[in-house]
């Protein structure tokens, strides 16, 4: 179904209205809008097109009706109108599980998204599913009995939340009963020591033994040096890993002395593999441009030799997308075991580059534009802190007579 397309002049487009057919259109350079009664799917689309059918024959023949009466259709029953209505039990009580086939609906045709590459509209419908023969009155309390945390909380209560009133408004149910229930108020989080940034000394040390190959087994068919550009580009830069692995040759402007930070490859519920992996913009929708610096050049300009501008700058030694995954489980673990350091996640090299930008006095928005965070809020909170006491306070420049 996807998202509304900008209809050709003259046209009369078919559209997504809350849930229900609209068409819309020009006559005599006045705008016409025309509400259906009959929900967004695939098999209510007949009425819509039978419905443009008539407008434009009576447009053709001069006798268009621009009060519109004559084209609004009869008012029909909820029950009739949609066809994701359940059957309801004689004792009228309707159950999670019931509601699993509808929420994927309403996820896809609605909500417009993918729910096999979705992580949290997929948790909840396997959560609907589990709930077997669970009252829909129950929803709350069987939410609060979740271990889950305040994040995951608040995201499927806004979910169902949502769902529910959709249902309510298509006769399904009568009343959502998640409406007047608040979120959790989430508590200031411990910090994920895998992700603890790394010092300047333990950095060197560590890309030297991955470009040395120095703890990477004798017989093992791939060496470790194979990843140094892709490892070195991450802590020179920050960027997120989805943003590495999906940089392209075209995002390298030469001309320019830039690179361009606009696609991620981003891993889905199928995995992180070259395959589960699909191409979508960076994870708050916005571009960035990061200065080439000398070190950047020589760090990548071997690898674009001979590239078509379509191909990924990084490649695993098969020649697909890098799976930081195993990245991590098979090369990044074991090297900085060897060296004495802690247990870290790739996104490590994220932080310990927002870390040293603040620490050598960085503007901040500068850093968060580098970061690509979508307010310098996220950079203050991750980055900075005020628990280092004051040595001097500020001063007022005197104005002369």
């Amino acid at each position: 179904m996807g998202y509304n397309k900008k209809p050709l002049k003259g046209e009369i487009s078919i559209g997504n209205h809350r849930g229900r057919i609209r068409l819309r259109w020009r006559h005599e350079g006045i705008r016409c809008t025309l509400n259906m009664p009959y929900s967004y799917l695939p098999e209510n689309m007949h009425h819509a097109t039978l419905k443009v059918a008539e407008i434009k024959l009576d447009i053709m023949k001069g006798c268009f009706d621009t009060t519109l009466v004559k084209y609004k259709p009869e008012p029909v029953k909820p029950v009739i109108s949609t066809p994701l209505q359940i059957e309801i039990p004689e004792s009228t009580v309707i159950y999670l599980d019931q509601l699993v086939s509808k929420f994927n609906d309403w996820t896809k045709n609605i909500r417009n998204i993918n729910i096999d590459l979705s992580v949290d509209y997929l948790g909840v419908s396997r959560m609907l599913g589990r709930y077997v023969n669970v009252p829909l009155e129950d929803i709350a309390a069987k939410m609060i009995g979740e271990k889950w945390s305040v994040i995951t909380y608040n995201r499927r209560l806004n979910f169902l939340s949502s769902f529910f009133s959709w249902l309510q408004d298509t006769g399904v149910i009568t009343i959502n009963p998640l409406l007047h229930v608040t979120k959790r108020r989430e508590k200031r989080k411990s910090k994920n020591k895998r992700r603890e940034p790394l010092t300047e000394e333990e950095i060197n040390n560590f890309l030297e033994a991955i470009r040395k190959d120095t703890y990477c087994h004798k017989f093992s068919p791939y060496r470790h040096s194979l990843y140094y550009p892709f490892l070195k580009f991450i802590f020179l830069t920050g960027v997120r890993n989805a943003e590495a692995i999906g940089l392209k040759v075209k995002h390298i402007d030469f001309e320019a002395g830039q690179i361009e930070i606009s696609d991620t490859l981003a891993r889905t519920t199928k995995g992180t593999h070259h395959a589960a992996r699909i191409s979508k913009g960076t994870k708050t929708g916005n571009i960035r441009y990061l200065p080439l610096t000398e070190e950047l050049l020589a760090l990548l300009t071997p690898l674009l030799h001979d590239r078509e501008p379509d191909s990924l700058v990084f490649l695993s030694p098969k020649g697909l997308s890098i799976d930081d995954r195993m990245l991590k489980k098979r090369v990044i673990k074991p090297v900085m075991l060897a060296l004495g350091i802690a247990d870290r996640d790739l996104y490590a090299a994220r932080h310990s580059f927002g870390t040293r930008a603040v620490q050598q006095g960085m503007v901040l928005t500068d850093v968060a534009y580098l970061m690509g965070h979508s307010t310098v809020d996220t950079t203050i909170r991750n980055y900075v802190s005020v628990t280092r006491p004051a040595v001097v306070l500020p001063t007022i420049n005197k104005q002369g007579n």
